[in-house]
């Protein structure tokens, strides 16, 4: 792999994805002029001017083709809970992942009296009783009806008098717990005293005028922003996306208990995000009182994205690593590499990443740059709340498995007058690749499907192709015209992702790795059953070595893990070595030589 990160794709998504283990956004669309829009959802920035058909850019020659497709079994993943006492409430999602995407049914039908089984969010909610003593059965019936499958897969959790501790995903190397995916409560203790989640969502929204044109941010009110109405807004757009009234602070249905107090929102995951061409910070929160897995991300950099000022010019990209990138050797590094100290000390380690979050989020040296403050690019949301089940027409259960991935910005308000936490669009794949111009890396390009004037094209699916960065939106085709989506699950546009997304990009193919995300959306991401490219096939990542001669490599199933809890998933663990790869590239080319010298890259080997 090149050493250089100067040759990583310049252009940002500014979008989403888990995440993975990770979640994470951010949408398309016009400006708005002097008369409100009726839309309050209209990204600020500058539409991109449709060019008139031109000579096609090179296509270039295709690694070997992949192996004809087998059909794919449904698989499913029982809890890692095996043992809980008396009295004990416990909570579990019964996943059935395909990777065909095939419609598929999930029932509980078989379970104890004292458990109960939500099908939208696919959550087994249990407190056991002396009567489910010595253990209980549990039956799952899995149906796909468009192939005629039926099966039934059984488990058993044991009870006993006393509560039990649940399984919790076992301790990794310093340079993963203390730098890369820093998890351990303790570790952040001070983060969650200083950054309850109201406080995070105002001081996003407090910082994101830049995102507004001039004309657009004179016309705001000068009153400050109403917290608590933020943090309504946050939880009702939550409830649109699922179709889920126990998120609506308005609807009788809402459990106040799960999302309705800030504080019962906590910070699960602080992430670094050392390894990715514009670095940046992932604030992990968690609505912990709730049954199901319900995430907010937001991502955070030192570098503000001013309109119309798009795309950045390549100094903004060098400012915004060389100030994140310091900040974090400074407090969470020693001698270039992580502190081997910090992870049998956690409550030093805390002290370290409180103060390395305060520094962060109080940077401000806009008087030398406007550009230079600290700014929320927006909030990756995901959650098994519904969004990803398939609904009767009396609103029950039909198939799917209820995750959904969606993001929030705080745009302004139908009137301008203030502002509000709305879904936006988010992003899809990269549907082809081509050299850079100056051939030391791969970039996305729309797929000709998505370029105006080409017969692939069936009329309109340019406009969800972002042209200055190069992929495709997820197609959102519910009206007369093709339209970015605002949500995404495994249930959606299956044509989309299983026919015109790989035409000219298989998904395992390894150049998608050079992009934001792997190149694919979150539903995608996390459900994933392959690795990361080859490293020591160089052509994944430059083109002057050709086209690549390997796939990436299959893996055991992704099961929707955002942050390990009860277990670490293989890609998660593959993922976080890509990550040290790439971050100590990113220190030594932004920070020095020396600056990385205890990180190594452990796919390299």
């Amino acid at each position: 792999m090149p050493s250089a990160m100067g040759n990583a794709r310049r252009s940002i998504l500014v979008g989403l994805c888990l995440t993975s283990g990770v979640l994470f956004s951010c949408g398309g669309g016009k400006p708005a002029d002097k008369t409100p829009k009726p839309d309050p959802f209209a990204d600020p920035r500058p539409a991109d001017p449709v060019p008139a058909p031109g000579p096609a850019d090179p296509v270039p020659t295709k690694p070997p083709a992949p192996p004809v497709a087998k059909d794919s079994p449904p698989e499913f993943f029982p809890t890692h809970i095996k043992k809980v006492g008396v009295g004990q409430t416990v909570s579990f999602g019964v996943p059935v992942i395909d990777q065909d995407l095939d419609e598929t049914v999930v029932e509980v039908t078989k379970l104890p009296a004292s458990a109960k089984f939500d099908a939208i969010t696919q959550t087994i909610t249990w407190t056991p009783a002396k009567a489910d003593q010595p253990k209980a059965e549990f039956e799952v019936h899995i149906s796909q009806p468009g192939k005629g499958l039926v099966e039934a897969k059984t488990f058993s959790i044991e009870v006993a008098d006393a509560k039990q501790e649940l399984p919790v995903a076992e301790p990794q190397s310093a340079v993963i717990e203390t730098l890369l995916m820093i998890r351990q409560p303790a570790r952040l203790a001070v983060v969650n005293k200083n950054w309850p989640l109201d406080k995070m969502l105002r001081w996003a929204a407090d910082n994101f005028p830049p995102q507004f044109t001039d004309e657009n941010r004179a016309r705001l009110d000068k009153k400050p922003l109403n917290t608590k109405k933020l943090f309504e807004q946050f939880l009702t757009e939550q409830a649109v996306t699922h179709k889920n009234p126990r998120l609506d602070p308005k609807a009788k249905e809402f459990d106040k208990k799960s999302f309705g107090d800030p504080k019962s929102w906590k910070i699960v995951a602080l992430r670094p995000r050392i390894d990715k061409a514009w670095t940046e910070l992932r604030v992990v929160y968690q609505a912990v009182n709730a049954p199901e897995p319900v995430f907010a991300m937001f991502r955070i950099r030192p570098v503000v994205e001013y309109v119309p000022a798009l795309p950045r010019p390549e100094e903004e990209r060098i400012a915004n690593n060389k100030i994140f990138l310091g900040m974090v050797a400074k407090h969470l590094l020693k001698d270039g590499g992580p502190r081997e100290d910090f992870l049998k000390d956690q409550a030093a380690h805390a002290k370290a990443v409180g103060a390395f979050m305060n520094e962060f989020m109080a940077f401000n040296d806009s008087k030398k740059a406007k550009y230079l403050r600290t700014f929320s690019i927006g909030i990756a949301m995901e959650a098994r709340m519904g969004g990803g089940s398939a609904r009767k027409e009396d609103g029950s259960y039909k198939s799917g498995d209820g995750w959904a991935w969606h993001a929030l910005k705080p745009f302004q308000t139908q009137d301008a007058k203030t502002q509000a936490y709305v879904n936006v669009t988010i992003p899809g794949f990269w549907t082809m690749t081509v050299p850079s111009k100056d051939g030391k890396t791969w970039e996305p390009k729309c797929g000709p499907r998505w370029t105006a004037g080409t017969p692939e094209n069936p009329g309109g699916f340019e406009a969800i192709c972002r042209k200055t960065m190069g992929f495709v939106d997820l197609p959102d085709q519910t009206g007369e015209k093709v339209k970015s989506s605002r949500i995404d699950a495994v249930n959606l546009f299956l044509e989309h992702k299983q026919v015109h997304m790989v035409k000219d990009l298989d998904l395992h193919d390894g150049r998608r790795d050079v992009g934001e995300e792997n190149g694919v959306p979150c539903s995608t991401c996390h459900i994933r059953n392959f690795g990361m490219h080859d490293y020591s096939d160089l052509a994944n990542v430059d083109p002057s070595k050709g086209v690549p001669k390997t796939r990436n490599k299959k893996i055991a199933t992704l099961n929707f893990v955002i942050i390990p809890t009860t277990h670490w998933e293989e890609f998660t663990l593959e993922f976080l070595k890509h990550q040290e790869c790439r971050g100590k590239q990113m220190l030594e080319e932004f920070i020095g030589p020396d600056a990385a010298k205890g990180l190594t890259c452990p796919l390299a080997k």
